[in-house]
Protein backbone atom coordinates (compact mmCIF):
# COMPACT_ATOMS: atom_id res chain seq x y z
CA UNK A 1 0.00 0.00 0.00
CA UNK A 2 1.25 3.27 -0.80
CA UNK A 3 -0.07 6.50 1.00
CA UNK A 4 0.81 10.16 0.11
CA UNK A 5 1.23 13.10 2.40
CA UNK A 6 1.76 16.90 2.49
CA UNK A 7 3.13 19.59 5.10
CA UNK A 8 5.99 20.99 5.96
CA UNK A 9 9.08 19.86 6.17
CA UNK A 10 9.00 19.55 10.29
CA UNK A 11 5.60 17.80 9.91
CA UNK A 12 7.21 15.20 7.47
CA UNK A 13 10.39 14.76 9.86
CA UNK A 14 7.76 13.38 12.44
CA UNK A 15 5.87 11.02 10.28
CA UNK A 16 9.14 9.78 8.82
CA UNK A 17 9.87 8.64 12.41
CA UNK A 18 6.43 7.06 13.10
CA UNK A 19 6.59 5.37 9.44
CA UNK A 20 10.11 3.89 9.95
CA UNK A 21 8.87 2.20 13.36
CA UNK A 22 4.95 1.25 13.12
CA UNK A 23 4.14 0.90 9.55
CA UNK A 24 6.91 -0.79 7.83
CA UNK A 25 4.22 -2.75 5.86
CA UNK A 26 3.19 1.04 3.76
CA UNK A 27 5.06 2.93 1.45
CA UNK A 28 5.18 6.71 2.23
CA UNK A 29 5.13 9.53 -0.55
CA UNK A 30 6.39 12.93 0.70
CA UNK A 31 5.40 16.25 -0.38
CA UNK A 32 7.73 19.06 1.23
CA UNK A 33 5.40 22.34 1.11
CA UNK A 34 6.22 24.90 3.71
CA UNK A 35 3.64 27.58 2.93
CA UNK A 36 0.43 27.78 4.16
CA UNK A 37 -1.67 28.81 0.56
CA UNK A 38 -2.36 27.80 -2.88
CA UNK A 39 0.30 26.93 -5.07
CA UNK A 40 0.08 25.58 -8.59
CA UNK A 41 3.22 23.65 -8.85
CA UNK A 42 2.15 21.55 -5.63
CA UNK A 43 -1.45 21.15 -7.39
CA UNK A 44 0.87 19.64 -10.33
CA UNK A 45 2.15 17.13 -7.97
CA UNK A 46 -0.47 15.70 -6.13
CA UNK A 47 -2.19 15.57 -9.66
CA UNK A 48 0.63 13.65 -10.71
CA UNK A 49 0.81 11.00 -7.47
CA UNK A 50 -3.27 10.72 -7.86
CA UNK A 51 -2.95 7.25 -10.14
CA UNK A 52 -0.22 5.76 -7.66
CA UNK A 53 -1.54 5.53 -4.38
CA UNK A 54 -3.72 4.63 -2.24
CA UNK A 55 -4.50 7.48 0.08
CA UNK A 56 -3.33 10.88 0.66
CA UNK A 57 -3.00 12.50 4.46
CA UNK A 58 -2.42 16.02 4.53
CA UNK A 59 -0.06 17.57 7.72
CA UNK A 60 -2.43 20.51 7.99
CA UNK A 61 -5.82 21.80 7.85
CA UNK A 62 -4.80 24.48 5.71
CA UNK A 63 -3.23 22.01 3.13
CA UNK A 64 -6.43 19.86 3.39
CA UNK A 65 -8.71 23.11 2.50
CA UNK A 66 -6.54 23.95 -0.31
CA UNK A 67 -5.69 20.55 -2.22
CA UNK A 68 -8.25 18.05 -1.46
CA UNK A 69 -10.68 18.26 -4.10
CA UNK A 70 -8.26 17.10 -6.21
CA UNK A 71 -8.09 14.03 -4.72
CA UNK A 72 -11.46 13.48 -3.49
CA UNK A 73 -13.71 11.07 -3.57
CA UNK A 74 -11.55 8.61 -5.79
CA UNK A 75 -8.71 8.21 -3.24
CA UNK A 76 -9.37 8.36 0.40
CA UNK A 77 -7.89 11.63 1.97
CA UNK A 78 -8.03 13.13 5.77
CA UNK A 79 -5.63 15.71 7.70
CA UNK A 80 -4.21 15.12 10.67
CA UNK A 81 -6.85 16.79 13.51
CA UNK A 82 -5.94 18.53 16.65
CA UNK A 83 -6.75 16.45 19.63
CA UNK A 84 -6.20 16.90 23.41
CA UNK A 85 -2.93 15.20 23.98
CA UNK A 86 -1.51 17.45 21.73
CA UNK A 87 -2.31 19.97 23.46
CA UNK A 88 -1.45 18.96 26.65
CA UNK A 89 2.08 17.98 25.44
CA UNK A 90 2.16 21.70 24.79
CA UNK A 91 0.99 22.74 27.81
CA UNK A 92 3.63 20.36 29.80
CA UNK A 93 6.31 21.79 27.71
CA UNK A 94 5.26 25.23 28.37
CA UNK A 95 5.57 24.55 32.13
CA UNK A 96 9.24 23.13 31.42
CA UNK A 97 10.26 26.70 29.81
CA UNK A 98 8.56 28.50 32.95
CA UNK A 99 5.43 29.99 31.16
CA UNK A 100 2.41 30.07 32.54
CA UNK A 101 -0.10 28.24 30.01
CA UNK A 102 -2.67 29.74 32.38
CA UNK A 103 -2.17 33.12 30.27
CA UNK A 104 -1.31 32.66 27.29
CA UNK A 105 -3.04 33.33 23.69
CA UNK A 106 -4.38 29.76 21.96
CA UNK A 107 -5.40 29.50 18.16
CA UNK A 108 -6.72 26.62 16.36
CA UNK A 109 -8.55 24.96 19.07
CA UNK A 110 -12.14 25.20 20.16
CA UNK A 111 -13.44 27.13 23.49
CA UNK A 112 -15.37 24.09 24.56
CA UNK A 113 -12.05 21.41 24.20
CA UNK A 114 -10.36 24.27 26.36
CA UNK A 115 -12.60 24.82 28.93
CA UNK A 116 -13.37 21.17 29.34
CA UNK A 117 -9.28 20.75 29.17
CA UNK A 118 -8.82 23.25 31.67
CA UNK A 119 -11.77 21.99 34.33
CA UNK A 120 -9.89 18.60 33.44
CA UNK A 121 -6.72 19.70 35.17
CA UNK A 122 -8.54 21.92 38.42
CA UNK A 123 -7.75 24.81 37.13
CA UNK A 124 -11.15 27.45 37.87
CA UNK A 125 -12.23 29.81 35.87
CA UNK A 126 -10.59 32.62 38.00
CA UNK A 127 -6.77 31.11 37.09
CA UNK A 128 -7.85 30.96 33.69
CA UNK A 129 -6.22 34.01 31.71
CA UNK A 130 -6.01 32.17 28.25
CA UNK A 131 -7.58 33.99 25.64
CA UNK A 132 -9.16 31.92 22.97
CA UNK A 133 -8.47 33.10 18.97
CA UNK A 134 -11.42 32.53 16.92
CA UNK A 135 -11.38 30.25 13.53
CA UNK A 136 -11.24 32.06 10.14
CA UNK A 137 -11.55 31.00 6.69
CA UNK A 138 -8.57 29.34 5.51
CA UNK A 139 -7.68 32.80 2.91
CA UNK A 140 -4.04 33.82 2.01
CA UNK A 141 -3.96 35.92 4.64
CA UNK A 142 -4.71 33.62 7.46
CA UNK A 143 -1.80 32.91 9.19
CA UNK A 144 -0.95 36.50 9.28
CA UNK A 145 -4.22 37.65 10.67
CA UNK A 146 -3.72 35.08 13.27
CA UNK A 147 0.03 36.12 13.95
CA UNK A 148 -1.16 39.51 14.24
CA UNK A 149 -3.56 38.61 16.84
CA UNK A 150 -0.83 36.42 19.15
CA UNK A 151 1.03 39.75 18.58
CA UNK A 152 -1.42 42.28 19.88
CA UNK A 153 -2.25 40.09 22.90
CA UNK A 154 1.15 39.50 23.70
CA UNK A 155 2.66 43.29 23.26
CA UNK A 156 -0.29 44.74 25.60
CA UNK A 157 0.45 42.41 27.84
CA UNK A 158 -2.95 40.50 27.79
CA UNK A 159 -1.13 37.34 27.71
CA UNK A 160 2.53 36.14 28.97
CA UNK A 161 3.22 34.02 25.71
CA UNK A 162 1.28 32.19 22.72
CA UNK A 163 0.09 28.77 22.27
CA UNK A 164 -0.20 27.55 18.11
CA UNK A 165 -0.82 24.68 15.83
CA UNK A 166 0.41 26.30 12.78
CA UNK A 167 4.06 26.30 12.16
CA UNK A 168 4.40 29.32 10.24
CA UNK A 169 2.72 31.47 13.16
CA UNK A 170 5.11 29.58 15.55
CA UNK A 171 7.97 30.70 13.17
CA UNK A 172 6.80 34.25 12.50
CA UNK A 173 6.57 34.62 16.92
CA UNK A 174 10.28 32.74 17.66
CA UNK A 175 11.87 35.24 15.45
CA UNK A 176 9.69 38.33 16.97
CA UNK A 177 11.18 36.98 20.02
CA UNK A 178 8.11 36.34 21.60
CA UNK A 179 7.52 32.74 24.07
CA UNK A 180 5.84 30.46 21.92
CA UNK A 181 5.04 26.79 22.25
CA UNK A 182 4.41 24.79 19.19
CA UNK A 183 1.26 22.49 19.19
CA UNK A 184 2.78 19.38 17.37
CA UNK A 185 0.44 16.80 16.09
CA UNK A 186 0.57 13.69 18.67
CA UNK A 187 1.87 10.42 17.46
CA UNK A 188 -1.89 9.02 18.47
CA UNK A 189 -3.29 11.22 15.76
CA UNK A 190 -0.94 10.55 13.63
CA UNK A 191 -1.80 6.41 13.76
CA UNK A 192 -5.72 6.95 13.88
CA UNK A 193 -5.16 8.89 10.80
CA UNK A 194 -3.48 6.43 8.82
CA UNK A 195 -5.44 3.97 10.51
CA UNK A 196 -8.12 5.28 8.66
CA UNK A 197 -6.75 6.15 5.34
CA UNK A 198 -5.73 2.01 5.59
CA UNK A 199 -9.50 1.29 6.39
CA UNK A 200 -11.57 3.50 3.66
CA UNK A 201 -8.47 2.13 1.00
CA UNK A 202 -9.62 -1.27 2.13
CA UNK A 203 -13.53 -0.41 1.45
CA UNK A 204 -12.38 0.49 -2.30
CA UNK A 205 -10.59 -2.84 -2.67
CA UNK A 206 -13.64 -4.43 -1.60
CA UNK A 207 -11.51 -6.15 0.93
CA UNK A 208 -13.75 -5.17 3.87
CA UNK A 209 -17.73 -4.91 3.21
CA UNK A 210 -19.75 -2.23 3.31
CA UNK A 211 -22.83 -3.17 5.62
CA UNK A 212 -22.32 -3.03 8.81
CA UNK A 213 -23.76 -3.94 12.03
CA UNK A 214 -23.86 -2.27 15.49
CA UNK A 215 -24.77 -4.29 18.76
CA UNK A 216 -25.62 -1.91 21.99
CA UNK A 217 -25.59 -3.19 25.17
CA UNK A 218 -26.86 -1.67 27.60
CA UNK A 219 -25.23 -1.17 31.26
CA UNK A 220 -26.43 0.60 33.94
CA UNK A 221 -24.21 2.76 35.93
CA UNK A 222 -22.60 1.42 39.03
CA UNK A 223 -23.70 4.50 41.51
CA UNK A 224 -27.36 3.22 39.89
CA UNK A 225 -27.05 -0.14 39.71
CA UNK A 226 -30.16 -0.89 41.57
CA UNK A 227 -32.14 -0.16 38.58
CA UNK A 228 -31.38 -3.46 37.17
CA UNK A 229 -33.80 -4.79 40.24
CA UNK A 230 -36.54 -3.16 39.60
CA UNK A 231 -38.52 -3.83 36.69
CA UNK A 232 -40.20 -0.15 36.06
CA UNK A 233 -36.93 1.83 36.97
CA UNK A 234 -34.85 -0.36 34.13
CA UNK A 235 -37.16 -0.06 31.41
CA UNK A 236 -37.76 3.72 32.24
CA UNK A 237 -33.97 3.82 31.33
CA UNK A 238 -34.54 1.74 28.62
CA UNK A 239 -36.49 4.07 26.96
CA UNK A 240 -34.11 6.73 27.52
CA UNK A 241 -31.48 5.07 25.83
CA UNK A 242 -33.61 4.32 23.20
CA UNK A 243 -34.46 7.90 22.57
CA UNK A 244 -30.29 8.21 21.94
CA UNK A 245 -30.43 5.61 19.95
CA UNK A 246 -32.95 5.97 17.43
CA UNK A 247 -32.03 9.79 17.15
CA UNK A 248 -28.50 8.26 16.17
CA UNK A 249 -30.06 6.06 13.74
CA UNK A 250 -32.08 8.39 12.35
CA UNK A 251 -29.37 10.81 11.75
CA UNK A 252 -27.30 8.11 9.70
CA UNK A 253 -29.38 6.28 7.84
CA UNK A 254 -29.80 3.45 10.23
CA UNK A 255 -32.61 1.14 11.05
CA UNK A 256 -32.95 -0.62 14.61
CA UNK A 257 -33.80 -4.19 13.91
CA UNK A 258 -33.81 -5.95 16.88
CA UNK A 259 -34.39 -5.13 20.66
CA UNK A 260 -33.86 -7.38 23.71
CA UNK A 261 -34.07 -6.77 27.26
CA UNK A 262 -30.33 -5.18 27.16
CA UNK A 263 -29.21 -4.93 23.52
CA UNK A 264 -29.97 -2.99 20.70
CA UNK A 265 -29.01 -4.28 16.85
CA UNK A 266 -29.04 -1.27 14.26
CA UNK A 267 -28.05 -1.97 10.98
CA UNK A 268 -26.51 0.64 8.52
CA UNK A 269 -23.85 1.76 5.38
CA UNK A 270 -20.07 1.85 6.63
CA UNK A 271 -20.11 4.77 4.79
CA UNK A 272 -22.50 6.85 7.17
CA UNK A 273 -20.89 4.80 10.39
CA UNK A 274 -17.46 6.02 9.03
CA UNK A 275 -18.93 9.87 8.21
CA UNK A 276 -20.99 10.11 11.59
CA UNK A 277 -17.75 9.14 13.63
CA UNK A 278 -15.51 11.25 11.81
CA UNK A 279 -13.32 8.27 11.11
CA UNK A 280 -13.89 6.85 14.20
CA UNK A 281 -12.65 10.12 16.22
CA UNK A 282 -15.09 10.77 17.68
CA UNK A 283 -18.66 9.18 18.38
CA UNK A 284 -21.20 10.99 19.88
CA UNK A 285 -23.81 8.43 20.72
CA UNK A 286 -21.53 7.05 23.42
CA UNK A 287 -21.36 10.40 24.60
CA UNK A 288 -24.94 11.22 24.50
CA UNK A 289 -26.59 7.97 26.39
CA UNK A 290 -23.77 8.96 28.99
CA UNK A 291 -24.92 12.34 29.33
CA UNK A 292 -28.70 11.66 29.42
CA UNK A 293 -29.41 8.67 30.88
CA UNK A 294 -27.99 6.63 34.05
CA UNK A 295 -26.65 3.74 32.03
CA UNK A 296 -23.17 3.19 30.22
CA UNK A 297 -23.12 0.99 26.74
CA UNK A 298 -20.35 -0.85 25.45
CA UNK A 299 -20.86 -1.24 21.34
CA UNK A 300 -19.26 -4.33 19.40
CA UNK A 301 -19.11 -3.52 15.15
CA UNK A 302 -19.26 -5.79 12.61
CA UNK A 303 -18.86 -5.88 8.80
CA UNK A 304 -19.38 -7.30 6.20
CA UNK A 305 -21.04 -8.32 2.60
CA UNK A 306 -24.82 -8.46 3.81
CA UNK A 307 -26.14 -8.45 7.12
CA UNK A 308 -25.72 -11.95 8.41
CA UNK A 309 -21.64 -11.42 7.83
CA UNK A 310 -21.64 -8.66 9.56
CA UNK A 311 -23.91 -9.31 12.72
CA UNK A 312 -21.40 -12.42 12.84
CA UNK A 313 -18.50 -10.28 13.34
CA UNK A 314 -20.27 -7.81 15.68
CA UNK A 315 -21.10 -10.67 18.23
CA UNK A 316 -17.35 -11.59 17.50
CA UNK A 317 -16.78 -7.57 19.00
CA UNK A 318 -18.73 -7.59 21.41
CA UNK A 319 -18.28 -10.83 22.82
CA UNK A 320 -14.96 -9.37 23.93
CA UNK A 321 -16.19 -6.40 26.30
CA UNK A 322 -16.70 -6.56 29.51
CA UNK A 323 -19.48 -4.83 31.51
CA UNK A 324 -16.94 -3.31 34.44
CA UNK A 325 -15.38 -1.93 31.72
CA UNK A 326 -17.92 0.22 30.00
CA UNK A 327 -17.93 2.89 27.27
CA UNK A 328 -16.03 0.95 24.72
CA UNK A 329 -16.14 -0.22 21.45
CA UNK A 330 -14.39 -3.21 19.49
CA UNK A 331 -14.72 -3.64 15.94
CA UNK A 332 -14.39 -6.45 13.75
CA UNK A 333 -13.81 -5.41 10.00
CA UNK A 334 -12.95 -8.96 9.23
CA UNK A 335 -12.66 -12.93 10.61
CA UNK A 336 -9.53 -13.08 12.54
CA UNK A 337 -9.18 -9.31 12.49
CA UNK A 338 -10.08 -6.94 15.83
CA UNK A 339 -9.78 -3.20 16.04
CA UNK A 340 -10.11 -1.93 20.15
CA UNK A 341 -10.83 -1.44 22.00
CA UNK A 342 -11.36 2.06 21.35
CA UNK A 343 -12.40 4.75 24.37
CA UNK A 344 -14.73 7.97 23.08
CA UNK A 345 -15.53 8.96 26.61
CA UNK A 346 -12.57 10.23 27.64
CA UNK A 347 -13.67 13.06 29.88
CA UNK A 348 -17.06 13.74 32.18
CA UNK A 349 -18.73 15.33 29.23
CA UNK A 350 -21.64 16.11 31.29
CA UNK A 351 -19.47 18.90 32.98
CA UNK A 352 -18.33 20.46 29.30
CA UNK A 353 -22.17 20.17 28.95
CA UNK A 354 -23.23 21.98 31.59
CA UNK A 355 -20.42 25.11 30.67
CA UNK A 356 -22.13 24.69 27.33
CA UNK A 357 -25.69 25.42 28.42
CA UNK A 358 -25.05 28.12 30.50
CA UNK A 359 -23.41 29.83 27.19
CA UNK A 360 -26.21 29.42 25.32
CA UNK A 361 -28.51 30.56 27.70
CA UNK A 362 -26.75 33.61 27.45
CA UNK A 363 -26.94 33.99 24.10
CA UNK A 364 -30.47 32.85 23.68
CA UNK A 365 -31.53 35.45 26.11
CA UNK A 366 -29.69 38.18 24.52
CA UNK A 367 -30.68 37.22 20.86
CA UNK A 368 -33.57 36.21 21.61
CA UNK A 369 -33.20 32.94 19.09
CA UNK A 370 -34.87 29.44 20.42
CA UNK A 371 -31.64 27.34 22.92
CA UNK A 372 -32.54 24.17 20.76
CA UNK A 373 -31.65 26.76 17.63
CA UNK A 374 -28.49 27.56 19.38
CA UNK A 375 -27.43 24.04 20.76
CA UNK A 376 -27.94 22.86 17.17
CA UNK A 377 -25.79 25.17 15.55
CA UNK A 378 -23.53 24.74 18.28
CA UNK A 379 -23.09 21.17 17.95
CA UNK A 380 -22.94 21.56 13.84
CA UNK A 381 -19.72 24.50 14.81
CA UNK A 382 -18.32 21.79 16.98
CA UNK A 383 -18.64 18.52 14.74
CA UNK A 384 -17.38 20.66 11.49
CA UNK A 385 -14.69 22.59 13.35
CA UNK A 386 -15.39 25.42 12.36
CA UNK A 387 -17.14 28.66 12.38
CA UNK A 388 -17.89 30.18 9.10
CA UNK A 389 -20.59 29.12 7.24
CA UNK A 390 -23.70 30.62 4.81
CA UNK A 391 -27.42 30.33 4.80
CA UNK A 392 -27.94 27.96 2.59
CA UNK A 393 -24.84 25.47 4.45
CA UNK A 394 -27.30 26.56 8.11
CA UNK A 395 -30.47 25.52 6.76
CA UNK A 396 -29.71 22.29 4.91
CA UNK A 397 -27.28 21.01 8.11
CA UNK A 398 -29.77 22.35 10.34
CA UNK A 399 -32.51 21.14 8.56
CA UNK A 400 -34.97 24.41 8.66
CA UNK A 401 -36.24 26.65 5.50
CA UNK A 402 -33.59 29.13 4.56
CA UNK A 403 -35.76 32.07 5.82
CA UNK A 404 -35.40 30.70 9.09
CA UNK A 405 -31.14 30.29 8.71
CA UNK A 406 -31.87 34.15 7.29
CA UNK A 407 -33.53 35.31 10.53
CA UNK A 408 -31.26 33.47 12.69
CA UNK A 409 -27.77 34.97 10.92
CA UNK A 410 -29.13 38.47 11.00
CA UNK A 411 -30.32 37.99 15.03
CA UNK A 412 -26.93 36.95 15.87
CA UNK A 413 -24.86 40.01 13.35
CA UNK A 414 -27.29 42.11 15.74
CA UNK A 415 -25.95 40.75 18.64
CA UNK A 416 -22.36 40.94 17.83
CA UNK A 417 -21.79 36.68 17.47
CA UNK A 418 -21.86 37.15 13.62
CA UNK A 419 -20.06 39.04 11.46
CA UNK A 420 -20.19 39.33 7.38
CA UNK A 421 -17.29 37.79 6.54
CA UNK A 422 -17.54 37.68 2.59
CA UNK A 423 -19.39 35.25 -0.20
CA UNK A 424 -19.48 32.63 -1.90
CA UNK A 425 -20.55 31.07 -5.05
CA UNK A 426 -23.19 27.94 -4.49
CA UNK A 427 -23.24 26.54 -7.39
CA UNK A 428 -21.53 26.77 -11.33
CA UNK A 429 -24.16 29.32 -12.04
CA UNK A 430 -25.70 30.12 -8.87
CA UNK A 431 -25.78 33.56 -6.57
CA UNK A 432 -23.55 34.13 -4.04
CA UNK A 433 -24.69 33.64 -1.00
CA UNK A 434 -23.02 35.80 2.14
CA UNK A 435 -20.62 34.21 4.30
CA UNK A 436 -20.58 34.83 8.33
CA UNK A 437 -18.36 33.93 10.55
CA UNK A 438 -20.17 32.92 13.60
CA UNK A 439 -18.60 33.28 17.51
CA UNK A 440 -20.98 31.90 20.43
CA UNK A 441 -18.54 32.98 22.94
CA UNK A 442 -19.12 35.01 25.98
CA UNK A 443 -16.49 37.69 24.63
CA UNK A 444 -16.39 38.43 21.01
CA UNK A 445 -13.32 40.86 20.96
CA UNK A 446 -11.13 38.22 19.02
Amino acid sequence: MKIGFLGSKVRIEDIRKIFNTLFTNITPVFIIDNFVYYQEHVEHEIKALKSTIDGFIFLGELQYEHYSYILSPEVPCAYLKKDWSSLQIAFLKASLRNLDFRNVSIDSYTSSELQQLFMDLDISPSENKTHFITRRRFDQAYVSKVYEEHLLLYKTNVVKGCVTALHPVHTLLVNAEIPCIYVKPSTEIIIKTVNTIIEQSNIRKNTIGHTAILIIKIIPKKEYSYVRKDEYLYMHEKIKVAEEIYYFARNTKAAVVSESNDKFIILMNKSDLFEYTQGFQCFYLVNSINVNTNCNVNIGIGYGFDPSEAKHNANIAIDRLDDSNPNLVYIVPYENSVIGPLEFLHADFSSEQRVEEKLILEISAKTGISQTLLYDLYILMEKQKKNSFTSPEISKNLAISQRSSNRLLLKLEESKYAIHAGKQLTGKSGRPSDIYEITLTKTNVL
